[in-house]
């Protein structure tokens, strides 16, 4: 029996001390605070706003542009054309002009006739370096032939926008082909290289007395070129620059005009958006004289162009964005639509005519050009002729056409 109890008594001493073990590491172990989830890869986690204040701002909707991905604002952007291997005709910048002398060579004992001939120039589209050889054939009113000449190549005339001049030879014995009369002369011009007709059409010469010429002498005379059938014909041009090209309307008047009387007035879709008084300009262009000694101003044709470079622009690259002197011009060929110009010679409108801009951001081709045979890299507009600004006569204007050609859809 006692060494039942002692058998007892032990483990109850052991019961007592395992208790008190576990009490005291109940009581130091700390306690281990649970873990907080993490974010999946997909997620993101945002900062807690500070109270900087360039903290608070708001982030941008979307991540800035690397170097390569395409531009903020996005084209389309003009693109400058690159000129052809083989020449473009351009039928608009033909001239005919007349050379006088104050004898004719039939007569070579009276100083008191006054004799012509033609001279002729043009421009071609061209990028080649081959040397062009053209030839024009000149034909009397009676249609048999004139004279023929080969035509004098200058190349590179103006290497910025490609175009290489052609002219008439600079011969000495011209004046042998002179003639006396006037009328409607024809003209074919032609391209000896593959012997094919870039041209073929009229010009009308008048014959008439000046105004102070020696009344004694009847064939004291002066000849012109009748240039009325330019006044309802415009073009739509541009000029190109590294980053920009600027739009360029031209139109011709006929008579002593001055270009600070001029002011021309663009809309789109209605509403006016810049003005040659604001942030544009009145240039010269061609001016067409009717006789030698330059005298009689209501016989003048001049060539006007009208821009408006600090409103209007094709944009060409994103680079024009960081000019500040384009800050206020908009860009063109990202507004497609319908533009109008209106022009106006001291107050009073005179001149009216328009264009469209394509999706592509560029001019939208009317198709009076292709329509009437006119290989020009411009586009040919219709142009409203209004007032009495101009004394001509506008329905032998009409008659006569482009150098005798019936233009169709010139009639706005």
């Amino acid at each position: 029996m006692r060494r039942s109890f002692f058998v007892m008594l032990m483990l109850a001493t052991a019961l007592f001390l395992t208790l008190q073990t576990a009490s005291a590491q109940l009581i130091k172990i700390p306690k281990i605070p649970k873990p907080k989830p993490q974010p999946t890869p997909t997620e993101t986690t945002q900062p807690a706003p500070s109270t900087d204040s360039e903290s608070v701002r708001p982030e941008p909707a979307t991540r800035p542009e690397s170097a390569g991905a395409a531009p903020r604002a996005g084209g389309p952007y003009a693109v400058k054309p690159e000129p052809p291997m083989n020449p473009q005709f351009l039928p608009e910048t033909l001239e005919i002009q007349v050379e006088h002398w104050d004898y004719y060579w039939k007569i070579p004992n009276d100083n008191h006739n006054t004799s012509w001939a033609p001279r002729i120039s043009f421009d071609v589209f061209y990028g080649g370096s081959t040397k062009l050889r053209y030839k024009a054939d000149y034909f009397m009113p009676d249609g048999s032939l004139w004279f023929s000449e080969a035509l004098e190549y200058r190349g590179g005339f103006d290497e910025k926008s490609g175009r290489s001049r052609v002219q008439s030879e600079s011969d000495s014995s011209r004046d042998k082909k002179a003639i006396v009369t006037g009328g409607v002369f024809g003209i074919k011009i032609m391209n000896i290289r593959d012997n094919s007709t870039v041209f073929q059409g009229k010009f009308k010469v008048n014959r008439y007395k000046p105004q102070y010429s020696d009344a004694r002498y009847k064939n004291e005379v002066d000849y012109y070129v009748d240039y009325d059938w330019k006044l309802p014909i415009g073009l739509a041009d541009v000029d190109y620059e590294r980053d920009n090209a600027t739009p360029i309307i031209r139109m011709w008047f006929k008579g002593d005009i001055a270009n600070d009387n001029l002011e021309a007035r663009l809309f789109h879709n209605g509403q006016q958006i810049a003005t040659t008084d604001d942030g544009g300009g009145v240039d010269h262009g061609e001016d067409f004289y009717a006789d030698k000694r330059g005298d009689d101003k209501s016989l003048f044709w001049r060539e006007f162009k009208f821009s408006w470079p600090s409103r209007i622009e094709f944009i060409m690259t994103e680079d024009l964005r960081n000019f500040t002197a384009y800050k206020n011009a908009k860009l063109i060929n990202q507004m497609p639509g319908e533009y109008v110009v209106k022009v106006y010679y001291n107050g009073e409108q005179v001149r009216e005519t328009k264009f469209s801009i394509g999706n592509n951001g560029t001019y939208a081709d009317n198709g009076i050009a292709k329509q009437n045979n006119l290989t020009t890299n411009k586009i040919i507009l219709p142009v409203k002729v209004m007032g009495t600004l101009d004394k001509w006569n506008a329905v032998n204007a009409k008659a006569q056409g482009f150098y005798g050609n019936p233009v169709n859809g010139l009639t706005p």
